[in-house]
């Protein structure tokens, strides 16, 4: 018995499709297999998708909460590689094509994804590809007073 971690769309499920980026996904599918058969399939809003900092660390940490070996990936970053590396859990690369989480847990099962063992993505690119999230449009402070006449 296996449990394999995929992001998800939406609330999740094996009709679901695959979500390409790790740590903002809106929820994660976990899937029970067992003799490359789906046993039993559950579905987990992802807290950290919407995290200021940090969103891959947490959704590393949640797919060892619920015990998954395995976790199929589109974009991976460079902290979250390092916190699933270090809870031991297998990542797989997912083809980068728009495919529903039964497609690519089917995949797997054929063996015809491979695994990664580091960031296929640099630090960040969940964020806003690095760019930081504010673009300037703030009111300001109102410091300058007017202009006496």
């Amino acid at each position: 018995m296996v449990i394999i971690a995929v992001p998800s769309g939406g609330s999740g499920g094996l009709n679901e499709l695959m979500f390409s980026r790790f740590g903002r996904c809106p929820s994660f599918t976990f899937v029970n297999v067992e003799n490359k058969e789906i046993r039993e399939v559950k579905t987990f809003p992802n807290p950290a998708s919407g995290a200021m900092g940090g969103a891959g660390i947490q959704a590393a940490q949640m797919i060892a909460n619920n015990d998954a070996e395995e976790l199929i990936v589109g974009f991976l970053g460079p902290n979250a590689a390092q916190s699933l590396n270090a809870l031991n859990v297998k990542i797989y690369q997912a083809p980068n094509q728009e495919l529903t989480i039964k497609e690519v847990i089917d995949l797997h099962l054929k063996g015809k994804l491979q695994i990664i063992t580091s960031a296929n993505v640099g630090a960040h690119q969940g964020t806003g590809g690095g760019r930081g999230r504010g673009r300037g449009y703030g009111i300001g402070r109102g410091m300058g007073g007017s202009p006496r006449i």
